[in-house]
């Protein structure tokens, strides 16, 4: 069968067949001449007591697939390999078998930066592989690699090394992070942090991991260089001013937990683009109302999983990232959100997110166009063409699921036990930079009809009704919350509560939307009448706390003046939890000096 062409192979060298050796991933020959290639190295996922999970993905279903564990494990040549893979015993190893799946939504399209891309939407066939390996020792560290054999080719990773889930007090370093989206820094930032602070015990990552998450090559082999797996596993090739750089060998050997950012949500189906999909979600309950009225035609039977796909494919879904990650779950939330304690760490991972749009707003309203604050009139007539403003996608209030959820995980036991407490979520609450306003609420809907008779529609955005500042911040900041981590602007600022919560941003990977303050220079757009521009904030944090200016080495503008902000695309931050010594630090890289190491730019301490 003839393999997709965005499949990279590399054949096995001569060398590497005499010497019984297995080649890393992409370079691994079968009988034939054949060749098999991973398309993601292994990759460490829900890490408990004694054990932890095993992900890779490949493009083909295949026969075998395995994990070899043990001290040999790197030692183990083609036969043994192949042996241990298909049910024999090999001396120093322990093997465990995977189970597999097919991603159910992957595809290409014609703006898909992969060779040759098809002229519209493609199924790419893509299967993931799961193993739990258990009996791990607490505290210890071993050497694995996986193997995948369909029928005579067989292809191998590198080895590596895994461990169960760290104990209380054992010292761990953490990689806070977000807003990867194939950016030109991506490979930077993470390459710079591995070579800054050695071996990350796990990643923290607030959001926006893609940019399109049903876009396979985004995930695994964007031809730019820097998809998101590749860059997470030391498999970039991303040049920037001249450098080509990596990324940083990190998932293979440590555990991410990430939250959903609003590029981790695919839009309605059916149409001709995956950009148009994805930019076109509309509110479920839209949805739901547009069934009943064709559900005899389409449900005759009332089937409730007809009923239930009918719903989410005209609505909005996470299906491309759930299949991905194995993550603990909440319940109701299922995988959205969650809770989980990562050594001393107690971890919430809240779905705190919207469809951005744009902030656009012609001066006569029979122009208006699909923004955050208008409707296009083409689409009046039809619900699902709307875009019914930024809506919220899932409901985070007093009195919703998932603030009760949160509620009651911050009263629990293992939250007030933890020595550290960190909420993870992508749109926080405290910001300067562009995609902090409008208002975290639900978009307010006005219909007017003008002596005409035309109709005209508008949303706008109580600044008093914001559900992270009015309902989530006070909650977090009265349960003692150490760190809230948050994405979606691109940039780094912190802040500070009076309570002692920390709120952090440190997103900058090279494509920042600037910070939004007096030294600065720049002003977010305020909506004009008849939007109220009490609900507006040019300038500043619309969250209310002043930003903290960096403790070791702030950035400073031309005057010489020391700014509480990087924003600038010349930079690449990454910021650093150690819970050995309770401080979180962060690291500015000059892009422009890459013979340069980085630098500390602010470091605090959590607790108190």
């Amino acid at each position: 069968m003839t393999r997709p062409l965005w499949q990279t192979t590399v054949m096995v060298s001569i060398l590497a067949l005499l010497l019984g050796t297995v080649a890393p991933v992409g370079a691994s020959a079968g009988a034939g001449g054949s060749t098999l290639a991973l398309l993601t190295e292994p990759f460490l996922q829900s890490p408990e007591k004694n054990s932890v999970r095993v992900v890779w993905l490949t493009e083909f279903h295949g026969r075998h697939h395995v994990v070899v564990v043990g001290e040999r494990a790197d030692e183990l040549n083609r036969a043994e390999l192949r042996a241990a893979a298909t049910g024999g015993k090999i001396r120093g190893v322990r093997v465990f078998a995977a189970r597999t799946g097919e991603l159910s939504r992957t595809a290409e399209d014609a703006a898909s930066q992969i060779p040759n891309p098809p002229a519209q939407i493609t199924r790419r066939h893509i299967w993931r592989h799961e193993a739990t390996v258990r009996g791990l020792g607490v505290g210890s560290r071993t050497p694995y690699r996986v193997v995948s054999i369909d029928t005579g080719a067989m292809v191998a990773s590198d080895t590596y090394t895994l461990a169960p889930a760290a104990a209380s007090g054992q010292a761990q370093k953490i990689l806070l992070t977000s807003d990867h989206q194939s950016m030109p820094n991506t490979p930077a930032n993470l390459q710079k942090a591995v070579e800054t602070v050695g071996r990350i015990d796990a990643v923290f990552l607030a959001g926006d991991l893609v940019n399109i998450p049903d876009r396979a090559s985004e995930w695994f082999d964007d031809q730019r260089g820097g998809a998101f797996f590749p860059a997470l596993q030391g498999r970039a090739a991303r040049t920037v001013n001249g450098v080509t750089y990596s990324g940083g060998e990190i998932l293979q050997n440590a555990p991410i937990y990430p939250a959903i950012g609003n590029h981790e949500v695919q839009g309605r189906s059916g149409l001709p683009t995956l950009n148009e999909s994805f930019n076109a979600p509309v509110p479920r309950e839209v949805a739901e109302a547009a069934y009943r009225k064709v559900a005899k035609q389409v449900n005759p039977r009332n089937n409730r999983k007809i009923k239930e796909r009918w719903i989410l494919e005209n609505s909005f879904n996470t299906e491309t990232y759930e299949e991905i990650f194995s993550l603990p779950t909440s319940g109701a939330g299922g995988e959205r959100y969650y809770a989980t304690t990562v050594g001393d760490v107690r971890l919430i991972s809240l779905f705190a997110t919207r469809i951005w749009r744009g902030t656009g707003i012609a001066a006569d309203p029979a122009n208006w166009q699909r923004t955050r604050y208008t409707e296009s009139p083409a689409s009046h007539g039809n619900p699902l063409a709307q875009g019914w403003g930024s809506h919220i996608f899932e409901e985070i209030g007093v009195g919703s699921k998932q603030y009760e959820w949160l509620r009651r995980e911050v009263s629990s036991k293992k939250f007030r036990d933890a020595r550290y407490t960190v909420v993870m979520l992508h749109e926080g609450p405290h910001g300067l930079g562009d995609n902090v306003a409008p208002a975290f609420t639900d978009p307010v809907r006005t219909e007017q009809t003008d002596a005409a008779g035309n109709l005209s529609i508008r949303y706008d955005y109580p600044r008093e009704a914001n559900y992270l500042t009015r309902d989530v911040a006070p909650l977090l900041e009265s349960a003692g919350v150490d760190l809230v981590l948050n994405g979606h602007s691109h940039l780094w600022n912190r802040f500070t509560a009076d309570a002692g919560t920390h709120y952090l941003e440190t997103s900058n990977v090279g494509n920042s939307y600037g910070a939004y303050h007096p030294l600065s220079g720049r002003s977010r757009p305020i909506p004009p009448a008849p939007w109220n521009p009490d609900n507006y904030l040019a300038q500043g944090n619309p969250g209310g706390l002043e930003p903290q200016l960096p403790t070791v080495a702030p950035l400073t503008d031309p005057a010489g003046t020391p700014l509480p902000f990087v924003q600038s695309n010349d930079y690449s931050v990454f910021s650093v939890l150690d819970t050995g010594t309770g401080e979180v630090t962060s690291y500015v890289y000059d892009m422009r000096t890459p013979e340069v190491t980085p630098t500390v730019l602010d470091r605090f301490p959590l607790g108190g």
